[in-house]
């Protein structure tokens, strides 16, 4: 068993999923990193892919496939049990439906930061995978701001690491848990 001690980060209870045999939580990061920087390459590289994108489910599991599908099988696909943190796993598609709705509102009414900054909240606390969530969010919230002009974000370095940032980050996520947004974009933007 793989063992996972970042704080917000949801631990594998059943690492049967994995494609290939893994024996070290740093084997694991490698081989989803690698995995990772290919979808990130398919996106930023290529401007008629992130043309195309259209920011709703499809997406959204396409995505998570193509970040973490080299490393597991269940990857791109919704989780079917509760989790610590997210909604509950039998209303996940109707909450990103909603979320698809929000972000057409936020989109025509709000400035590029505060419909980055809900767009990845809400991803975040939908949580509908077994993990990968918040790569996947930042990930989502980056090619939605290349989509629309923007840069992406250096989301404060690396915060998959046991940091002072990390802890900064999940604070301000918690706040926005309970509707207090500011934290989290300046933490996203400044």
């Amino acid at each position: 068993m793989i063992v996972f001690d970042k704080e917000g980060e949801t631990p594998l209870d059943d690492i049967s999923g994995l494609k290939f045999e893994i024996a070290t939580r740093k084997e694991l990061d490698e081989a989803e990193a690698q995995n990772i920087l290919k979808a990130y390459l398919k996106y930023t590289l290529n401007s008629s892919k992130l043309k195309n994108v259209t920011f709703d489910l499809n997406f959204f599991r396409k995505l998570h496939k193509e970040m973490f599908g080299d490393v597991w099988s269940w990857a791109g696909e919704f989780r079917t049990t509760q989790t610590s943190i997210g909604v509950e796993a039998n209303k996940i598609h109707l909450a990103l439906y909603q979320l698809q709705d929000d972000l057409k509102f936020w989109e025509e009414n709000w400035n590029y930061q505060d419909t980055a900054v809900r767009l990845h909240h809400s991803l975040v606390k939908i949580h509908p995978f077994l993990n990968g969530n918040g790569r996947w969010a930042r990930f989502v919230v980056d090619l939605w701001l290349l989509k629309h002009g923007h840069n992406v974000l250096s989301w404060g370095g690396d915060i998959n690491e046991i940091s002072t940032i990390r802890n900064e980050y999940i604070a301000a996520l918690k706040e926005a848990d309970n509707g207090a947004y500011e934290k989290l974009k300046q933490f996203m933007f400044s």
